[in-house]
C-alpha cells in the first residue's frame, strides 16, 4: 500500500441554533451550519461516477487512479440553513387546524472535471483536482403543511393533511454532467481550468474532444408537489 495515498475524509463544522416556544400553540426553531468536508475517499460508493459497489469501488485498484482525488467531497455543503415552525389553532366546535412550514437552504455540490481511464472507463480520471470546477448554485425550498383533526368520540379521531413541497417551484440544478471528455486522458496533477486547452488524448498528438454536455444540468430540484392524506383512528 506504500504507493497509495492514505484514505482521508475529514468533516469540520460549527452550528448555531435557536428555538422558541411562544406559547402552547406556536413554536419556531432554526439552525445554521458552516462546514467543510474534504478528503480523497467519498465512502462506500462513488457519487461522481455513480458506482454503487460498497467496499469494492475502483478507487484503490491502481495508484494512478488516486491522482487529483483530494478536495471537497460530493456531500460538501459549506452553508446550510434550516427553519421549522408550526401554529396550532384549536376550534372548539370543529376540532383543530395545524399550520406548519419548513425552509431548507444550502450551498450547491462541488463539481469535477473527469475523463476516461484506459482500463476503468468513463469518469475514473480526475483531470483537475477534485471539486475545482464551478460549484453548483445555492438551493432553497419552502414546504407548507395544513392539517385538520377532529375527535369523533373518546376512541375515534379523523385527520386530513395537505402538504406542499417546493412552494415557489424553484428548480436549480442539483447535479451537472462532470464528464469533460470521453477520450482516454491523463490527469493534470495540480492543474487548473487554463490547462484544459492543452489536454491531449493519451498516446495521441491531438487535443482531447470535449463532451458538449459538460457542465450542463443533469438533475434539477424536484418541482412543486402537492400531497393529500387522510387517516381514521379508532
Amino acid at each position: 500500500m506504500k504507493n497509495f495515498d492514505s484514505p482521508s475524509r475529514t468533516y469540520n463544522a460549527i452550528q448555531l441554533s435557536a428555538n422558541r416556544r411562544f406559547n402552547s400553540n406556536l413554536f419556531l426553531q432554526a439552525t445554521y451550519t458552516y462546514s467543510k468536508l474534504k478528503g480523497n475517499f467519498p465512502g462506500l460508493f462513488s457519487p461522481e461516477t455513480g458506482q454503487t459497489d460498497p467496499n469494492i469501488t475502483s478507487m484503490y485498484d491502481l495508484p494512478e487512479l488516486m491522482a487529483n482525488r483530494y478536495g471537497p467531497l460530493a456531500a460538501d455543503r459549506p452553508h446550510n440553513v434550516k427553519v421549522d415552525g408550526y401554529y396550532n389553532l384549536p376550534v372548539k366546535s370543529l376540532g383543530y387546524f395545524l399550520f406548519g412550514s419548513s425552509i431548507r437552504a444550502s450551498s450547491g455540490m462541488p463539481a469535477n472535471t473527469l475523463g476516461t481511464h484506459i482500463s476503468y472507463g468513463d469518469g475514473e480520471v480526475y483531470i483537475l483536482p477534485r471539486g475545482s470546477a464551478e460549484r453548483l448554485p445555492f438551493t432553497s425550498q419552502m414546504d407548507l403543511k395544513l392539517q385538520f383533526g377532529r375527535q369523533l368520540s373518546k376512541t375515534m379521531k379523523v385527520e386530513a393533511w395537505v402538504d406542499l413541497f417546493n412552494l415557489f417551484n424553484l428548480q436549480p440544478a442539483v447535479a451537472t454532467d462532470n464528464f469533460y471528455t470521453f477520450d482516454v486522458v491523463n490527469p493534470i496533477v495540480g492543474g487548473d481550468a487554463s490547462d484544459l486547452a492543452h489536454l491531449k488524448a493519451a498516446g495521441e498528438s491531438r487535443t482531447a474532444d470535449v463532451n458538449p454536455n459538460y457542465g450542463n444540468p443533469a438533475v434539477r430540484q424536484a418541482p412543486l408537489t402537492i400531497r393529500f392524506r387522510a387517516r381514521l383512528t379508532f
